[in-house]
């Protein structure tokens, strides 16, 4: 076994010294730090992350990987309304805390190390590698006090200085979780409420004395046991405010004062996932406290999740660069009919799909995060120190624009490819060391069970590729034109474009233009009969115009997982392709990458122009209808 996950992993520590932009990001974390707070240099500021990644390498292989099996073993027990964790689990967090890692990407004034949160996200993938539950549980550590700290940007109770959060109404609690290894956990789901959160049952009513007290009972909530729980519950009239509108986050302690606040009637038996406690959690005049304003609850909860959701890339990571080494560890020493399996021609095939698999996910996930935090550092600027000078200001402004939208289209393919490949990848891992592989005494069978769920939590993998659908059709839709015009240029790029990489590149982006086109003919089709001898700019008030989204949409529906494969594949491929241009050692790697997913993305293109027009009528055929003929709304 290895002795440093950070060491070993010659694809992260590219990542980490080559495709950081650290200049860019320690500029943005050190934006408005007094000239005392602020490291000398960027280089120096890199040292010091890179010793804490180097360090939290170590302790993973160490600490982590080596007692996996045993927390397993050990499990989560409720015993008297208290959930005992495994003892080993809990020895690591305790000596965890020791490297001072939750506070990695939280402000040095709220006692963070003020790094960037790709760093924070690298760690992720390492602890993850060394066991999937303990990263889960890792995450809402520092992933309770980030929530905290975004929601405190928007507080006004919160000091801001120089654009520079100074102290929230919540430092006891960061500093609880920072100091003394506390945790919290997200509270959303309910019975009939998973990823449908319009219906959520639990009530919150505010008393004489400005607090809330909180009825219902929530369900899978993971790290459940945790102190800090941020919790969704409605606040408004159903009638009045119907859906989302209504629905209000509050902050929720577990325990106030000694006694029991929230009360845990259950730890979940789980086929993966077993040392993290998953738990349901019942609120009985429970006391909450409000945070933002009412009825912003699934905005507030929006910037949590998309956070996990990045995470959830990481951690899919962590699971793949693990079911892949034991694969090739195995593979490399087996020998049948003379040679090692690693050479014999299926098995190498599988094993570079698996390895290119995780060298393009990580390569997505980086290029996302950088994103993602870049769009928040910039609109906080914005926002709390905005530049002076006006010219300035505009191009900060149109800079926002374009990375949140960059990161809007990255973050649910990186959920959504991360943790579909992470359960492929454990499931060939398995297949390569055969029966052996299905047993407890190796690896990959744990592996599988751990990732299994990582399609389904923080958003399953259908609602990620609804939400692609959805934007890469309004994006269609709004602008038809722009949409003609990319087609075009990637069609033409396709031919002309003299370097091979580029013109692969390009061949990929015809396949996903083809792809949306057909959807969004099809969808016009179904909408009016004579789209086609109308102009493109016309399309947008025809399908608008009493529209019926469970007829009209339903092409869409129906390929947008499709849709997502082809998009993630693209995206994967343009990121490898801008450094194989900086780093020609990488470039083969992209090239390869391409060849593979030219055939899977030609593939699904044919399913989406060619399946499921028999199936869409069948269907429209059944649906029910109203006394004037109209399909009923969903």
């Amino acid at each position: 076994m290895s002795d440093n996950f950070y060491l070993d992993n010659e694809d992260l520590k590219f990542w980490i010294e080559e495709g950081i932009e650290w200049d860019t990001l320690v500029d943005l974390c050190e934006h408005g730090a007094k000239p005392e707070d602020r490291p000398a240099s960027v280089r120096d500021a890199r040292d010091t992350f890179e010793d804490i990644l180097r360090e939290t390498g170590k302790f993973a292989a160490k600490k982590i990987a080596p007692v996996s099996r045993k927390m397993e073993e050990e499990g989560n027990h409720l015993v008297n309304g208290e959930v005992v964790m495994p003892p080993s689990l809990d020895k690591v967090f305790k000596e965890m805390r020791k490297l001072d890692v939750y506070g990695v990407p939280l402000p040095r004034e709220l006692g963070g190390l003020n790094a960037p949160v790709v760093v924070y996200l690298g760690i992720a993938e390492m602890i993850a590698r060394g066991d999937v539950s303990c990263m889960t549980h890792f995450g809402f550590h520092t992933g309770i006090a980030m929530s905290l700290m975004l929601y405190a940007m928007r507080d006004p109770r919160s000091k801001i200085e120089n654009g520079r959060l100074v102290s929230t109404p919540w430092d006891d609690v960061i500093a609880d979780i920072l100091q003394k290894g506390q945790w919290g956990c997200m509270v959303l789901t309910e019975s009939g409420a998973g990823s449908d959160l319009a219906q959520i049952k639990t009530t919150a009513v505010e008393q004489a004395d400005g607090s809330w007290k909180l009825n219902g009972e929530k369900m899978w909530i993971t790290s459940g046991n945790g102190q800090y729980q941020l919790v969704l519950a409605r606040t408004e009239d159903a009638v009045k405010s119907p859906g989302l509108k209504g629905i209000s986050l509050f902050l929720c302690r577990q325990k106030i004062e000694g006694k029991t606040n929230v009360r845990i009637a259950k730890v979940e038996h789980k086929i993966g996932h077993i040392s993290s406690p998953t738990c349901v959690l019942v609120y009985e005049d429970s006391v909450g406290e409000l945070i933002g304003r009412r009825g912003e609850g699934f905005e507030l909860m929006l910037l949590l999740m998309n956070s996990a959701r990045l995470a959830v890339g990481f951690e899919s990571l962590g699971v793949i660069e693990s079911a892949y080494r034991t694969a090739l560890d195995y593979a490399s020493q087996r020998v049948t009919m003379g040679k090692t399996i690693d050479r014999h021609e299926m098995i190498a095939d599988y094993l570079e799909d698996m390895d290119l698999y995780r060298k393009g996910i990580r390569a997505l996930c980086f290029e996302a995060s950088q994103k993602v935090e870049r769009a928040m550092r910039y609109e906080n600027i914005l926002k709390f120190d905005p530049p002076k000078d006006e010219a300035e200001r505009a191009l900060m402004e149109r800079r926002v624009s374009r990375l949140k939208r960059q990161a809007r289209d990255l973050t649910p393919l990186v959920k959504y490819i991360g943790s579909e490949k992470a359960v492929e990848i454990s499931r060939m891992s398995m297949q390569i060391l055969g029966g052996v592989g299905y047993s407890t005494e190796y690896l990959p069978e744990k592996l599988l069970r751990d990732a299994l769920v990582l399609p389904i939590y923080e958003g399953t993998s259908q609602i990620q590729s609804l939400m692609v659908l959805k934007d890469q059709l309004m994006q269609g839709l709004r602008d038809p034109r722009r949409f003609i015009v990319k087609m075009a240029r990637a069609n033409w790029k396709r031919v002309a474009e003299q370097d091979p990489l580029e013109k692969q590149l390009s061949r990929l982006f015809a396949y996903k233009y083809k792809a949306l086109q057909t959807i969004l003919v099809r969808i016009a089709k179904n909408k009016i009969k004579n789209t086609y001898e109308m102009p493109i700019g016309d399309w947008t008030e025809a399908l608008f115009s009493q529209w019926d989204p469970k007829v009209d949409f339903a092409p869409g529906l129906l390929h947008a997982e499709r849709l997502t494969k082809i998009l993630a594949d693209t995206a994967i491929a343009r990121v490898l392709v801008k450094y194989a241009t900086k780093h020609p050692s990488r470039r083969l790697d992209a090239e390869r990458y391409m060849r593979r997913s030219e055939l899977r993305c030609r593939a699904w293109l044919a399913e989406i122009e060619e399946h499921g027009e028999e199936l869409l009528a069948r269907l429209a055929a059944t649906e029910p209808k109203t006394e004037g003929g109209e399909t009923k709304a969903a």
